[in-house]
């Protein structure tokens, strides 16, 4: 036990020699990082990185642990800030979206000289294939009123049913009790569209039981009393009747009920009857033939019956 304690107390002495022993020579060299005290300092600091390398992930990890809310704190406000971000964006292109739609209803509005109040779907009735109905933002303070054509940009979408103060129904024209009058393009034959078999399937019956209906001819709203003339319907696709007092045909309709969105109530109509000019321009078949003409009549040209319009 003694021979230890000599051996400390020499050890311990000879640290004090050394190190002013080290402290003499730099003072009268003038080289603090030179000399035997700079050798010295290059390996002790060698030593020093080495041990602050290997130590400084684990007091990094302590300092999670010891603060686990701090880390998580930030990972939570980065994803309300990208959150945000995406929020924006969407705004941005919904906007874009609805200012590109309400410019193709004022085109197709002024085209036919229609006066409409845009409005928006809110919400959608029962369509269970007995009643197609939608319900938009605009009511009776907007002007809005019962039996009023409404359209999109693609062209009908139905009629107004009812009315409150800031709300209205609208039955669509794909609806089985919808029936409207309709106009064979290039015509003045007449007849009625209602609901068909489905969203995406409207029926034409033709008043005049002379004239041959053909596929790809069109048809427009037929004037009326409540209704305005020269709205858009859609296209026969199949024939479906040829016998009896009238011919019936299945017709496309342009307007998708799937993705209404933003339509107008036509509540002022233009001064005379527009035709067929609001139609679109008719796509020419794929090998660059003129489109087929439109249906000929078997018996001349058949007139036009007084009146049409809602059944």
């Amino acid at each position: 036990m003694g021979r230890d304690i000599k051996r400390s107390r020499l050890l311990v002495l000879t640290l004090v020699v050394i190190t002013f022993t080290l402290i003499t020579i730099d003072y009268r060299t003038g080289r603090a990082t030179s000399g035997p005290r700079g050798w010295l300092h290059s390996a002790v600091g060698a030593v020093e990185d080495g041990v602050t390398t290997v130590v400084r992930p684990i007091g990094r990890t302590a300092s999670s642990l010891l603060h686990p809310n701090r880390y998580q704190n930030r990972a939570d406000q980065l994803e309300q800030e990208n959150a945000e971000l995406r929020r924006q964006l969407a705004d941005r292109d919904e906007i874009t979206r609805l200012a590109e739609d309400l410019s193709d209803l004022r085109l197709l509005a002024d085209r036919g000289q229609y006066t409409i109040i845009p409005a928006r779907v809110i919400a959608v009735g029962d369509v269970s294939g007995t009643d197609w109905t939608v319900t938009i933002n605009a009511g009776s303070d907007d002007g809005v009123t019962v039996d009023k054509v409404v359209l999109n940009s693609a062209g009908l979408v139905g009629t107004v049913e009812s009315v409150t103060s800031n709300t209205a129904t609208v039955r669509l024209a794909c609806d089985p009790r919808s029936r409207i009058g309709a106009r064979l393009e290039g015509t003045q034959l007449l007849g009625a569209v209602s609901g068909g078999s489905g969203p995406n399937t409207l029926t034409f019956t033709l008043y005049d039981a002379s004239y041959r209906i053909q596929e790809g001819e069109r048809l427009v709203t037929f004037g009326s009393l409540d209704y305005v003339a020269g709205v858009p319907i859609g296209e026969v696709t199949r024939v479906t009747e040829v016998g009896g007092l009238s011919r019936t045909a299945e017709v496309k309709p342009y307007a998708s009920v799937g993705t209404l969105d933003l339509v107008g109530v036509v509540v002022g109509g233009p001064p005379a009857d527009p035709g067929d000019r609001v139609l679109p321009p008719r796509t020419p078949p794929a090998d660059g033939q003129p489109a087929p003409p439109a249906g000929t009549p078997e018996q001349g040209t058949a007139a036009a019956p007084p009146t049409a319009g809602a059944g």
